[in-house]
């Protein structure tokens, strides 16, 4: 099958199947690329001098929202 059939395929599934595929991709991604140990090693830390408060890293991953007052 090639990827325009399988794109068509994909555009007759369920909304709720296209995002569970959709979530599998994006998972997968960093699995692919290398990338889910050092997101683990991250994830695990046990120094607190390492971590972010919670603002911060909303501010980092582009979540703050100046105007939404959280």
């Amino acid at each position: 099958m090639d990827i325009a059939a399988l794109q068509h395929e994909l555009e007759t599934l369920p909304v709720e199947q296209q995002d569970r595929l959709a979530a599998f991709l994006t998972a997968l991604r960093p699995k692919r690329e290398g990338r889910m140990q050092e997101i683990s090693r991250r994830l695990d830390e046990k120094d607190p001098s390492k971590w972010v408060e919670w603002n911060e890293a909303k501010t980092r991953l582009g979540l703050d929202d100046p105007d939404s007052g959280h």
